[in-house]
């Protein structure tokens, strides 16, 4: 496919809904409830606005890398864990981590892979980490890691806000059920699934407390970090128990409605923990102004979920690619135009907050 003409993630976004049926579409954009959470992400970016810099010699070449937990990365876009890819193309997870291999950026790859992680982590090599989900007893969690971590993971990404099934209103009015094609290969592997897939694509789970993290966090070798966090007390207690990084995320408003935006609650736990601990944010980024918009609030480097699937649909592998070479040169003009010759230089003085109904724009 020509992906010449697709300038925009919004392009790819149209491109994807064009191609799958209602009930595809309602699984991959909807979210918990009336989806105010969903909404409510994206429209947080267009709270801050920038403030460029004048008589900059900066140069005309900025650079857009990053180093986490010893991995330099090319920019500051990471895949964040998705399932089921299968829906939406056929290499799923495959296609997915060489891309992120082809473009020097991470793939956290979801414990509901379609296939099993150690083909997943053959395909992508260092670009990988995964993610854990607390599946029926600590015992698998603790084979889950095991398997993550002897078949190449370079990190951990322990997700603690989705144990209880969320009330996903649109995908079930469109009747939305997994098709056939699609298997979670990963948990096959670790025996944690050994019949049918839940026809909603979902396997219950078990909530975790402090004393867990504590044991998880000594069980793991790797850098291990912690995806959910909404509030900086949370933030607070999870670097005092020693985990290396903290993802903002409230799991792109699919767990639950009317949740707090994950933009400002980044600002509040990075104000919180900010100097002591990597900070990732995922929710609502979709372009590359957003993503220095984020690095300004206090994050170290964004994840993105939706825009790299709506990339997978349209062109499989090189969608990917194509999607995070966008977020690129998006954030490569942000930065040309704010007159910074690194995102290492954005600041939080590179962004105004003024809602625009108290602006008198809307």
């Amino acid at each position: 496919m020509d992906l010449t003409a697709f300038m925009t993630v919004a392009d790819y976004e149209r491109a994807a809904g064009a191609s799958l049926d209602r009930a595809g579409w309602a699984y991959l954009a909807g979210g918990a409830g009336e989806e105010r959470a969903v909404h409510a992400n994206i429209a947080a970016y267009d709270e801050f606005w920038f403030r460029p810099r004048i008589f900059s010699d900066a140069g005309s070449r900025p650079d857009t890398a990053v180093s986490l937990f010893g991995q330099r990365l090319s920019l500051p876009v990471i895949l964040a864990p998705t399932s089921p890819q299968r829906i939406l193309h056929e290499e799923a997870e495959l296609a997915t981590a060489r891309a992120a291999k082809r473009a020097g950026t991470v793939s956290v790859v979801s414990s509901d892979s379609h296939f099993p992680f150690p083909r997943i982590a053959e395909a992508g090599g260092t670009a990988c980490w995964f993610q854990v989900y607390p599946y029926r007893s600590h015992a698998h969690i603790d084979k889950m890691i095991a398997m993550a971590e002897e078949t190449g993971a370079r990190g951990i990404v322990l997700t603690v806000d989705a144990y209880h099934r969320p009330q996903r209103v649109t995908a079930r009015r469109a009747g939305f059920r997994v098709p056939p094609e699609v298997d979670f290969g990963t948990l096959r592997l670790l025996g944690i699934l050994d019949g049918e897939v839940p026809p909603d694509a979902r396997i219950d789970r078990i909530p975790l407390g402090w004393g867990d993290l504590d044991r998880i966090r000594a069980r793991v070798q790797l850098p291990l970090l912690v995806k959910g966090v909404l509030r900086a007390e949370d933030a607070r207690r999870c670097v005092d128990a020693g985990v290396d990084g903290v993802v903002v995320s409230n799991h792109g408003g699919r767990q639950l409605d009317c949740v707090t935006p994950a933009l400002p609650a980044l600002a509040a736990i990075a104000a919180e923990v900010g100097d002591e601990c990597t900070l990732l944010v995922d929710g609502g980024i979709r372009s590359g102004g957003d993503v220095v918009k984020a690095l300004a609030l206090g994050a170290n480097a964004v994840c993105v979920g939706r825009p790299y699937l709506w990339g997978l649909r349209v062109a499989g592998q090189a969608g990917v690619e194509a999607v995070l070479a966008t977020f690129r040169r998006e954030i490569t003009d942000v930065l040309l135009q704010l007159g910074l010759a690194s995102v290492s230089e954005v600041r939080r003085d590179c962004v105004w907050s003024a809602p625009l109904e108290n602006k008198g724009i809307r």
